[in-house]
């Protein structure tokens, strides 16, 4: 058991922290600076990228986990499906390694680039020099509180308390209204460089990472629940094969599978044509925010056609024992309806979840990226995990064992308050931000000026309402990015 927990909770933790930060950035460093379609190219690779992670989440979901569970026979005896499930695992990660570096003479030399001094050291003496500011001290607070979350988060796996949960809950919200206060204007910090530019993107990353997460995380608690006590026999008959709850969860990677490319390629090129204006980076999130809240109102709507339909006298493998020791009984309605509200996460994920990976790339100073990129993956993870255990607790008494005798809707109803409220949150965070430029560059161009004047060697991430990106090269004029102020939306496009 030793051994195990050395694997799960440190060589996995550190191997995710080396791989999961740099990955992306390093996979849109090959893409050439000089190409003109650099943006658009960039914006390509982060959907496409977020599809290969779900290619093998369908491997897991699809596959290992069942051989894990209940081996395959004859081949596999049930009683060695975790080792095989984790040496398959190992193999692909070596075969990985393998390619990676049996590429290296392809990749171009700027992506090796490291710093000559720590990031973290440089963020925290940037952050110290602005301590007499009030906002200063708010900041210092909120990532201060950052450790304690994780060793909440620690505890937490190894103890189940009430009182626990509620604890972490109040440091993260106190932590994200801290960072959000604190960095949603930095100018408290003096002139704009790599650190600031870095920090103007931590309450959009924040904000829109837990709206959404928090829906997500619906998957593996809520949906679960109500696939298992649904019927989810392949076929008919008190001994037909039964699937668990978990299997629909292919639906989500299936979705984003499916439809990123045609998302891609045809949905966001006719809104564009439709709107007769680009389609920004805050509205994609909007929209993928907007397909979670569905995923809970068709759930919802589930819920109340599967308390209608005939109980039937087969208990369900993956639901609750009950008291007399049999599980609870399925109901008459098909699990596969559950694949509907599954997808709708999926398709939300590909507007929210790479839309903010590019975001975090684009918004940071080179030197910052990947560790821009790690408060990204926190934000997705920890935080809304934390609120999420709170909500489940606070609503426990709607989603019991039988959810027959529950009220599943409720719970339902009070994601989407959340996920509507969440978007009132972002926008606050997101409007009327200025577009940060390197230190030295100008801010905004005189009178005498020409509206697309005021010029920066990296392209900001903007976060006015349009949550655009100052766009590169090809749409701009002498291959500069050329930022110009809207007055109607007050952001920069």
């Amino acid at each position: 058991v030793s051994l195990y927990l050395v694997g799960t909770f440190v060589l996995i933790a550190l191997g995710t922290g080396g791989i999961k930060p740099n990955v992306c950035t390093f996979g849109a460093d090959q893409i050439d600076p000089k190409d003109p379609m650099v943006e658009q190219k960039k914006e390509s690779f982060f959907l496409y990228f977020y599809l290969t992670i779900n290619v093998g989440c369908v491997v897991a979901f699809g596959f290992l986990a069942n051989v894990a569970t209940g081996g395959l026979p004859p081949y596999i005896p049930a009683d060695e499906g975790y080792f095989f499930a984790y040496m398959v695992a190992a193999c692909f990660m070596a075969i990985a390694l393998l390619i990676y570096v049996s590429g290296t003479r392809l990749y171009r030399q700027d992506s090796f680039r490291t710093n000559s001094e720590s990031v973290l050291g440089l963020c925290w003496n940037r952050l110290l020099s602005g301590r007499s500011h009030i906002l200063g001290k708010v900041a210092l607070l909120g990532w201060a509180l950052i450790p304690a979350l994780i060793v909440a988060s620690i505890i937490q796996a190894f103890f189940t308390s009430a009182a626990l949960t509620m604890v972490s809950l109040v440091l993260d919200i106190l932590c994200i209204v801290c960072l959000c206060v604190a960095h949603r204007d930095n100018s408290w910090l003096g002139s704009a460089d790599a650190v600031t530019r870095g920090l103007d993107v931590v309450p959009v990353l924040l904000i829109g990472n837990l709206v959404f997460n928090v829906l997500y995380n619906t998957m593996s608690s809520v949906f679960y629940s109500q696939a298992c006590q649904m019927d989810t026999r392949l076929g008919s008959g008190e001994h037909a094969f039964k699937l668990s709850g978990a299997f629909f969860n292919l639906a989500d990677s299936v979705a984003i599978i499916v439809f990123t490319p045609l998302i891609e390629r045809f949905a966001i090129p006719a809104s564009e044509r439709i709107l007769g204006r680009p389609v920004s980076y805050n509205m994609k999130v909007y929209i993928g925010i907007g397909f979670a809240v569905g995923s809970q109102l068709i759930a919802a709507v589930l819920e109340y056609a599967r308390k209608g339909a005939p109980e039937l006298s087969i208990g369900s493998e993956c639901a609750p024992l009950l008291d007399n020791g049999e599980h609870v009984r399925m109901s008459g309605l098909s699990a596969f309806w559950m694949s509907i509200p599954y997808a709708m996460i999926g398709i939300g994920e590909i507007l929210v979840n790479p839309v903010l990976q590019h975001v975090a790339y684009e918004g940071a100073d080179p030197s910052m990226r990947s560790l821009v990129q790690a408060f990204n993956l926190f934000a997705m993870g920890g935080m809304p995990n934390a609120l999420s255990a709170a909500m489940s607790q606070a609503t426990a008494s709607l989603v019991p064992n039988d959810l027959n005798m529950g009220n599943l809707p409720a719970v339902y109803f009070i994601n989407v308050a959340f996920g509507i409220l969440g978007c009132g949150v972002y926008y606050l965070v997101s409007s009327s931000r200025p577009c940060h430029q390197k230190a030295g560059a100008k801010s905004k161009p005189s009178p005498d000026e020409d509206s697309n004047a005021v010029q920066a060697e990296q392209p900001p991430v903007l976060l006015g309402r349009s949550g655009s990106i100052c766009r590169d090269a090809s749409k701009l004029k002498d291959d500069k990015d050329i930022v110009s102020t809207s007055p109607e939306d007050g952001a920069v496009a």
